[in-house]
This record gives C-alpha cells, structure tokens and sequence, in this order.
C-alpha cells in the first residue's frame, strides 16, 4: 500500500512510495531537504510528491525498513554509490546537530542502519564502511547501489562532496580538465634525446615503427602538425610534429559503476598506455630521432581533438574520440618528434560522425552528472556544451556516455551503412518533394 496525502498518483512521474507493512516509523525520511515527507496520525506520508527531485533517493537510502521505493530502478543503476549520498546526508545531520549513525545493523539483508544519537567518532568510523556507511557486514541494498548526483546546486540531499570541491579548485588552478586529469607528467627522458636529432624519416622506418607500436598494444597511430590552439594554456611542446596513439579500453572497466573500483581500473589504462608511449619515445630516440612524450594523463594538449587532426576518428558529441577500431572506448596519448615528413592526413573521412551525433544524444541521457548539456542556438540547431567540471570520468572512472554510445554496440562500418542509406532516402523525399 502506497501512502499519499491527496495528489492523483497517474499525474506523478518521479515520486516516492512507503510501503506501510515495511515502515517502521523511524523518521528518517523527515529529513529530506525539499520537505516532500510530512507527519499524519503519527505515520509518514509523501505529503509534497512533486517537490521531490528526480534522481534524488536519499530517503530511501536513509529508511531503516526499506520501506521506501521509486517507480524507475534503471535510473538507479546508472548513477552514483549510495555510501556518497550517504555520506553527504551524514554530513549534513551532523552539521545541524541532529541524528547520526551507530556502528550497528538491523541484521536483515538491506543492510540498514539503526539510527541514533551518538559520538562523533562512531559517525567517523562509520563512513569508512563502503558498503551503506554503517560499518557493519550486511550485504548492501543492490537496488539501490546507485544514488545521482545533482551537480553543485541544492537538491536537499546534502551538501556538495569537499573532496570534489577541492579537487575541482586545483584543477582550475592547474589547468587541463574539470575531471580530474591534466596533471603535470613531464617527459623528463628528454634529456635522452640525441644532439642532432634526424628530421626525415623513410617509408621502411615508419612501417617498423608501427609494427613495434602494435606489438606492444597500440590499436591506431596517426600523425599530424599540431595545431597552436590545441596546446593548453601555460604549456608547450618541443616538436610540432604529432605521433597520436590510441589504446582499446576493456569490458572490466567499460561495465564496472562509478567508484574507487572504476577508477582504480582508469588509473591502469592510463599508467599501461603512459609506459607504451615512453617504449615508443625511446625507440624513436634508439634510431636517431627525438622525442618528447605526452602523457595520456597529462595536460599538455587536448588530446580528442588532436587525434581528430590525425584522422584516427571524430570528437563525438560526449567530447570522446569516436574511431572505426574502437568507437568510443580509447586512451590516446601523443609523442612530439624531430620527425619533419609524418604522413599526414589531408581528408575528413571520418566528419559524418558529427551529423550521426547530432541526430543521436544518447550519451546526454546516459550521463548522471549532466555534464552534457543541449542547447539550442540562434539559428535552431543544436549544440552541445561540456561541463568539465561536472564529469567524473577521470575522478571515479565513470564511462555511461561510452556504454550508451552506438559507436560502442555496434560495427562502424554498420552504423556508416545505415546512416549513408537514410541520408539517401532524406534527399530522395526532398528531391521529389522540390518537383
């Protein structure tokens, strides 16, 4: 049974439901920021349904009796641990002096907590529990594994995690991007370059250099001339010259949620293709060549982009390289060189990307920090902004926009297909429409 307090529930899109044989009158739900809970005869009721913010399941988290559910667990799935929600929730209790957590469990399996008042040092020890913040054995609630993110603005669940906080100010101090990245990874085997470095390079060469980077697990390797505006601010490069390198990310990462696991796998990808780059460097420099590393973690110049320069693919509308050998789901890394007659590409083979990304925004609704955001213009097209500081792709390894991507679940050449054939049959209309 569903408890409400006079609101047609058909008219309710996003609302929280008390099943009244699991609440237990524990009153956690009254601390919900937006005022959506109220008291009636001594059991809680949604007195306010429409004043609850989508996404926000703090409630739920906070009920003791798992009594409280909302009608779309899948966008559960797909958004933050419950245990960072709840720590902001704890924070915030803390703050005004009202309830906080004991180190004990109820013993069901949802792995609640009980509710009381207690030592700050009990709270403490409480939040280094990673399952639901109670420091007991309960396994967590798995529906709820999930909780979103409401950027920086009042939700009423808390208060904006400090460690993002600092986090974001030290990068927009330091420079590079708002995720978490953009460190200072200096190349410091420079000092290992020859003193006359070689400025051509013959075809042979560059075959075995190829070979000896896809030996070693590089998936694509371009080259190009790069481009002053992609070079990031306060920082510069020894070498026009661009040899830009993709490594394939894997499932283990692609499929784990946001979190100290996801990131613990980023941070691998990253160091795995950082050391490969180095290999590269240091046989360019083996056969008379210099070379300067950039870091795939590095801030020194804007990577997706630059590999677009080097006709390896396309900057999807989710700020991502799209690539026919791994759609979406790449590290890329780049290696500045004496080398002065790279085969550059001259052609946009790969352009249509922007147009099939126009037409799709799948990666805008997959992303749980609204770090994607699509606007209109003037002229009535749309353009899509990247909030860097709201992505958590390079902070907790989240990749929902690469997992919802078509570029990820299909073929390339599938999807260039069907695009090729729709825009044919678009233009057919329009043509016979014109006669």
């Amino acid at each position: 049974m569903a408890w409400f307090a006079g609101y047609p529930r058909e008219k309710i899109e996003w609302y929280p439901t008390i099943n009244e044989d699991k609440c237990v009158k524990c009153g956690m739900c009254m601390n919900c920021g937006q005022k959506v809970y109220k008291w009636t005869d001594d059991v809680p009721v949604v007195a306010n349904p429409y004043k609850c913010v989508v996404g926000c399941t703090t409630c739920a988290t906070l009920c003791q009796g798992n009594a409280i559910s909302f009608p779309d667990k899948e966008l559960l799935r797909k958004l933050y641990k419950k245990e960072r929600i709840w720590a902001k929730v704890k924070k915030e209790l803390k703050e005004e002096g009202r309830l906080e957590v004991e180190n004990t469990t109820t013993g069901d399996k949802s792995g609640r907590c009980e509710v009381k008042n207690v030592t700050s040092s009990t709270v403490e020890t409480s939040l280094e529990n990673q399952g639901c913040g109670c420091g007991g054995s309960a396994e967590p609630d798995e529906s709820l594994e999930n909780l979103p993110e409401q950027g920086e603005e009042d939700n009423g669940c808390g208060s904006v995690d400090e460690s993002m906080e600092d986090n974001l100010d030290k990068v927009q101090k330091e420079g590079g991007c708002g995720c978490g990245c953009g460190g200072d990874y200096a190349d410091e085997s420079v000092e290992n370059n020859p003193d006359n470095p070689k400025t051509m390079a013959d075809e042979d060469f560059m075959e075995k250099l190829e070979n000896y980077a896809h030996s070693i697990g590089i998936t694509s390797i371009g080259y190009t001339k790069v481009p002053p505006e992609l070079i990031n601010e306060d920082k510069s490069i020894l070498f026009p010259n661009a040899i830009v390198l993709t490594m394939e990310m894997d499932d283990d990462l692609i499929k784990t949620d946001p979190g100290v696991e996801a990131q613990a796998l980023n941070d691998a990808h990253y160091e795995k293709l950082g050391n490969m780059t180095y290999q590269i460097a240091d046989y360019l420099r083996e056969n008379g060549f210099a070379a300067e590393s950039a870091h795939p973690y590095g801030g020194v110049v804007r990577f997706s982009p630059l590999a677009q320069e080097a006709g390896l693919g396309w900057v999807g509308q989710s700020g991502l390289l799209i690539t026919p050998a791994s759609g979406p789901r790449q590290k890329i890394s780049a290696i500045f060189t004496s080398i002065e007659n790279l085969p550059v590409k001259n052609d946009d083979e790969h352009s249509w990307i922007g147009e099939y990304c126009n037409r799709c925004g799948k990666c805008i609704k997959a992303c749980p920090e609204n770090a994607l955001i699509e606007t209109e213009t003037c002229c009535g097209d749309k353009e899509t902004e990247f909030v860097e500081e709201r992505c958590i792709g390079c902070s907790e390894g989240c990749t929902y926009c690469i997992e919802d991507c078509p570029f990820d679940q299909k073929e390339y050449s599938d999807i260039k297909n069907r695009f090729d054939k729709m825009n044919a049959k678009l233009a057919e209309r329009k043509s016979k429409s014109c006669c």
